[in-house]
């Protein structure tokens, strides 16, 4: 963490009837001296490449340290999937695992047994829409989160008054902890998050320590993706005249490639198990990094490669069969990212169903690249030879 940074308190709720709670709530965060986001004040980081629910969804991924959800009657905006904005505010703060204080409306509360009793009825004089109480009934869960009653702004400050304080001494705990036990989890290598779950072990620790470290490392390669997307390379141009030299170069290249491809196998299939340990036993948080390290490692060398082919010149006679080696990497940098992006979603969705439902469940960790296009790849070789050997 950054010196002098302070940790923020994003505020979720729906605006048009939480106003005035909002704005005292935003001056309490200011009084602990943390950090208030709010979407409706104009501190509130705007990233104007992208829309309102995802700047809302970014804003809760990168920037919230603690998550205060508030629910009245109101449901909001749905999205297409027929969530609102809150509540998909409220998933993003649970995938990733930063504290979080609900505090509901009494009279949603109140009335909550009896819609669940008579889904079917009409509850208009109660709430806009009957998805609050579904949204209430989710997050109010037993394992889910603990939930406060509140009737104006002050029953939710003067929550905040007496729980803040026990998160910062969880803080000064978890600090004697690591020192006790000398864990070593370096800052550029665990965010926040990761550093809790290594620290408290909670059920199924490894798994989201994976989830959320391989989660962490691509997103900080999205320059990386950038550059790949627009063909931009600083390296220096290389030029390559002779037949002979430009074939060593595709040999060397393609077998780099399948080195990689091999690699990435490994780490999937192998690895990624091994880190988590025995049946029965705990896994290595270190290892669990490394791999985790290492496989994006892998996608960032894969990007690098097929960036290497915008800055080689050679005789056209060679682009076609440059065009197909330059293909090699585009199935493994899709299965990468689809699959670090999957387990970034579905693991903790799946160990809350646990929490739930105690169902026994088995995650899928492996997913299979297709084989480069050799047949292709060697038509343009049989002619290459006919031209020049």
């Amino acid at each position: 963490m950054p010196v002098g940074y302070k940790p923020t308190v994003f505020v979720s709720s729906t605006c048009f009837d939480l106003g005035q709670v909002r704005s005292d709530i935003r001056d309490l965060i200011q009084t602990f001296g943390l950090e208030p986001v709010l979407s409706e004040y104009d501190s509130f980081p705007v990233f104007p490449d992208t829309d309102t629910i995802s700047n809302c969804l970014r804003n809760v991924r990168e920037k919230a340290d603690i998550f205060v959800l508030i629910i009245g009657s109101r449901y909001g905006f749905q999205t297409d999937g027929g969530k609102s904005i809150t509540n998909l505010e409220y998933l993003e703060a649970k995938r990733k695992g930063i504290p979080i204080y609900v505090f509901v409306n009494t009279g949603i509360l109140d009335i909550l047994p009896i819609w669940k009793n008579n889904p079917d009825a009409d509850f208009s004089s109660h709430v806009e829409n009957q998805k609050v109480f579904e949204f209430v009934e989710n997050v109010s869960h037993f394992k889910s989160n603990w939930v406060y009653k509140f009737d104006t702004a002050s029953d939710i400050k003067s929550a905040l008054l007496q729980q803040i304080p026990y998160l910062f001494m969880d803080s000064l705990e978890a600090r004697k902890k690591l020192k006790v036990n000398e864990v070593n989890l370096p800052s550029d290598l665990f965010p926040p998050h990761a550093t809790r779950l290594v620290i408290e072990k909670p059920d199924g620790w490894e798994h989201l320590l994976f989830a959320l470290l391989c989660k962490t490392y691509l997103d900080r390669l999205e320059h990386k993706k950038f550059d790949l997307e627009y063909g931009i390379s600083f390296n220096d141009v290389v030029v390559i005249e002779e037949p002979q030299d430009v074939l060593d170069w595709i040999t060397s290249h393609n077998k780099e490639m399948l080195k990689l491809i091999r690699i990435t196998t490994i780490l999937v299939k192998d690895a990624v198990l091994k880190s988590f340990g025995e049946p029965g036993k705990q896994g290595d948080y270190r290892k669990i990094q490394h791999v985790c390290q290492r496989l994006l490692e892998v996608y960032e060398q894969i990007i690098n490669w097929k960036l290497s082919f915008t800055t080689l010149e050679v005789n056209e006679d060679f682009e076609p069969i440059l065009k197909v080696l330059s293909g090699f990497s585009d199935d493994s940098l899709v299965k990468i990212e689809q699959f670090v992006n999957r387990v970034h979603i579905e693991i903790p969705e799946t160990l809350e169903n646990l929490a739930h439902n105690d169902e026994h469940v088995t995650l899928d960790f492996t997913f299979t690249l297709e084989s480069p296009d050799v047949e292709s790849f060697n038509q343009e070789l049989e002619k290459i030879a006919r031209l020049y050997f």
